[in-house]
């Protein structure tokens, strides 16, 4: 028998239209935990409505061993948290109980407790340990994974019973979240998920549900929704909050989120299939730059398979022998002499024939397939090279640059599988070149540097590819042991036509020989850029203007008319075949 407890009627500002939704658990307490108010949905969960439960406490409908439990977690609020998440069992009105996921907060001005629940879906016994650490994300206190596609399922089943009924599952991300970690530590980056939590409470209604679901990505469960346009107007609030910096101790770190979503239809039957869509347009707003949003449709799950027939394909590839290794030239400005090549990788698919580099460098990245790949690439360009010096004796001091990626910058065996490769081929260190993204030297500074001067120690050459594309390169550019920068395409492409391109590339060059480096400016098409890059002060050039890539047996043509009529430019042979542009994700591999 409920003990009863009085209190005068008061207007309670939780009060609107949440309270008549459908499925909405909500309740409001007042400061000793007892029953204001409470939504219409409780009646059909406890059996039990309004006129049944308010004015009694609280804790009268929490299972007896779930009360200490429960009591603990409230009495932190306004103390450690504005928020707390537990879960017990809730009594019926049949005297069974049904397991409940609670979220209280507190009013400080009002001085009451607003709460909103939702079945776990749990079939609680009477032994059962308590469900908080399972349910719950220990940093953030969000529902986890777990709890998230429960909630979902319950959705699911709610909209099979009632069809007019709409929700939506966000996936949603912290975009460069690795690089926050890398660089400025662990706990800063705890901090961040932590703020980014708070912000995506704030932006929800209390009837959603928000969950950590692993890493830095969180899951939104929009239940009762007109339309799409609703969670399009979440992701966007929620993205226009990020743009001020989140200040984290002594650190100001900027944010931003990519988001996926997708709506309940009748292609859905599991929770996990419903997420995985909203993960797989996530990814799409990924690579579109990130900070935007991206719809789920039928088009990428099918992308999904032909990506994962790919990688399937990709992991046979190494062992089948169907990478080739192609040259791009590098000449000297000064007398538009060869000095060396740029290796680069080329997949030749069985089927499908030559596949573009931005196909499978991206996904050999993601996989960790880009290791053996690079290992490869490294042994077979060293062999070559040296098989060149042999043959060409007049011409030993010609290198060759092969690309490092940042899975292989952070592999423990890398500097061990250089020096055996040198030592393997006989091509001597300073033959060898290395190129480093400015993106991957800059994703842990401290360790970059650190492994950069064992290379350096090693008497290799390094260069920073792709400068300018990067975001913190000059605090750390003069501490860097790099021999070389190599200006990326991007501001070469205008350099003859564009002033502000024009200035930007004088000021590389001014920077980089000031600090004793050479430049070499990558895309050169035209003659007029390389007058003009010529005029700066830039050492090397590489482009269509001379070369496309091409086959080692076509690189030795190059170096036998290099040979024999010096000087002579290397377009005049090898014309271009059209804009440098479709070879441009090339750079990575």
């Amino acid at each position: 028998m409920m003990s009863v407890y009085r209190k005068p009627p008061q207007a309670f500002p939780a009060e609107s239209a949440f309270f008549r939704l459908p499925g909405a658990l909500l309740m409001v307490l007042d400061e000793n935990w007892v029953i204001q108010m409470m939504s219409e949905s409780w009646q059909e969960v406890l059996g039990l409505g309004q006129d049944a439960l308010r004015w009694h406490p609280f804790i009268e409908v929490v299972h007896e061993l779930d009360r200490e439990d429960m009591i603990d977690r409230l009495c932190r609020i306004g103390d450690e948290l504005s928020t707390v998440r537990f879960s017990c069992r809730c009594r019926r009105s049949d005297g069974t109980y049904v397991g409940l996921a609670w979220s209280v907060s507190f009013d400080p001005d009002h001085m009451l407790f607003y709460a909103s629940a939702h079945e776990t879906g749990v079939n609680l016994s009477e032994h059962e340990a308590r469900l908080p650490e399972v349910f719950v994300d220990g940093l953030t206190g969000l529902p986890n994974r777990g709890l998230f596609l429960d909630r979902v399922n319950h959705a699911m089943q709610r909209a099979q019973r009632n069809k007019q009924l709409q929700f939506a599952v966000i996936h949603c991300g912290i975009d460069r979240f690795s690089v926050i970690n890398h660089s400025l530590g662990n706990r800063i980056g705890d901090l961040l998920l932590i703020e980014i939590a708070n912000l995506l409470r704030r932006s929800t209604r209390p009837t959603d549900m928000i969950a950590r679901l692993g890493g830095d990505e969180f899951g939104i469960l929009l239940e009762d929704i007109k339309d799409p346009t609703s969670p399009v107007r979440v992701i966007k609030r929620l993205q226009e909050s990020c743009v001020l910096p989140f200040r984290l101790h002594e650190h100001e770190v900027f944010a931003s989120m990519s988001a996926g979503m997708t709506m309940n239809n009748s292609h859905y039957d599991h929770p996990d299939v419903m997420l995985r869509d909203a993960s797989l347009a996530m990814n799409r707003a990924k690579t579109q730059g990130g900070g935007g949003y991206a719809m789920f449709d039928r088009g990428m799950h099918e992308e999904a398979l032909r990506r994962l027939d790919l990688e399937l394909d990709l992991r046979r590839a190494l062992e089948r022998n169907q990478f080739e290794a192609y040259y791009q030239p590098i000449v000297r400005l000064r007398d538009t002499r060869l000095v060396g090549f740029e290796a680069l990788v080329r997949w030749n698919h069985p089927e499908r024939g030559l596949i573009s580099p931005a196909e499978f460098i991206p996904l050999a990245e993601d996989s960790g397939l880009i290791v053996p790949i690079g290992r490869w690439m490294l042994d077979t360009a060293c062999a070559q090279m040296r098989r060149w010096q042999l043959a060409f004796p007049r011409r030993p001091a010609l290198t060759v640059s092969v690309n490092l990626s940042a899975r292989q910058l952070t592999h423990p065996e890398l500097l061990p599988e250089i020096r055996r490769t040198l030592r393997e081929s006989g091509l001597s260190p300073r033959h060898l070149k290395l190129e480093i993204t400015e993106s991957a030297a800059m994703e842990d500074g401290e360790r970059a540097i650190e492994l950069m001067s064992a290379l350096k120690r090693t008497r290799l050459k390094l260069m920073l590819d792709d400068f300018g594309t990067g975001y913190s390169s000059l605090s750390y550019l003069h501490r860097l042991p790099i021999d070389t920068l190599k200006v990326d395409r991007s501001f070469i492409r205008h350099v003859h036509d564009r002033a502000a391109d024009r200035s930007f590339v004088e000021t590389i060059l001014n920077l980089a020989h000031k600090l004793g480096r050479e430049v070499v400016c990558e895309g050169v098409e035209l003659p007029a850029q390389e007058a003009l890059l010529r005029g700066l002060g830039a050492e090397f050039a590489q482009g269509f203007l001379y070369s496309r890539p091409v086959t080692a047996a076509q690189a030795e043509m190059l170096i036998i008319d290099d040979l024999e009529n010096p000087g002579r430019l290397l377009r005049d042979i090898t014309p271009a075949p059209g804009p440098q542009t479709a070879d441009a994700p090339t750079r990575a591999h």
